[in-house]
């Protein structure tokens, strides 16, 4: 015998319900949750901004202009010691006590003789540096010839190319100078060389005159034969030891 459908259901319920109940409370089934849906983030690369970053220009070359080489210049080379004195030249002692005149340019050279101070000298060689001077070889018109120093180690000028005007000189009279009175009293000129010899005239200090001959030792003295601006002569006396009465002009 068939069995109607409804009773069939409603058998398969009650069992279905006996054995859960059997089997403890029926929960309902869990509801499975969905995993998170994860947003995928683009990464941007710094180079693709919106913003489009302009080309760099290519650099030109900068050619440098083409110059001349500057022209070099000479170093300008010193003049020797001794400035401008220069051979050949007339040059004038300035030394307050005069210049000692030596046979080789050395302070240690043999002594020939001094030129006084104001005396005019002529360069003949140098210079030459020695012993911290330098040396100039002269010679004056009385022949003296040898080296002296034209400073002192101190920078005192002895010697000097600026004569001046002439001026009086402490040295011996000599043949063709032109000389001084320089007495305090009128100087005597007598006819001839010699205390005994007749006075022809006197003569005022600061007279200048011409030595034109002498000199002739007489009476411990030496004396010059001398001539004025008026062609006048006479003869006197140098001077004694202790007192100079013709005295040159250089």
């Amino acid at each position: 015998m068939s069995s109607h459908p409804l009773l069939r259901l409603s058998v398969i319920v009650t069992a279905t319900t006996l054995t859960l109940a059997a089997c403890g409370q029926i929960l309902p089934r869990p509801t499975p949750t969905p995993p998170p849906t994860t947003t995928a983030t683009r990464l941007t690369s710094p180079a693709a901004t919106d913003t489009p970053v302009p080309a760099q220009p290519t650099a030109t070359p900068t050619v440098a202009p083409q110059t001349t080489p500057p022209t070099a210049t000479p170093t300008p080379i010193p003049p020797p010691p001794g400035g401008a004195l220069k051979i050949g030249q007339t040059v004038r002692v300035v030394a307050a006590d005069g210049l000692n005149v030596r046979e080789k340019a050395s302070t240690q050279a043999k002594r020939l003789g001094r030129f006084a101070s104001g005396a005019l000298v002529k360069v003949e060689g140098g210079p030459e540096v020695a012993d911290g001077y330098n040396w100039w070889q002269v010679s004056d018109q009385g022949g003296l010839k040898g080296w002296v120093a034209e400073k002192s180690q101190t920078g005192e000028t002895w010697l000097t190319p600026n004569v001046g005007e002439p001026r009086p000189v402490a040295r011996p009279v000599r043949k063709g100078d032109q000389v001084v009175v320089t007495t305090d009293q009128p100087l005597s000129l007598r006819f001839q060389a010699g205390l005994n010899a007749v006075v022809d005239r006197r003569v005022e200090p600061g007279t200048r005159l011409t030595v034109r001959d002498g000199p002739v030792d007489a009476d411990g003295r030496r004396w010059w034969q001398l001539v004025d601006k008026n062609g006048r002569e006479g003869w006197a006396s140098e001077g004694t030891a202790n007192d100079r009465w013709l005295t040159p002009i250089e």
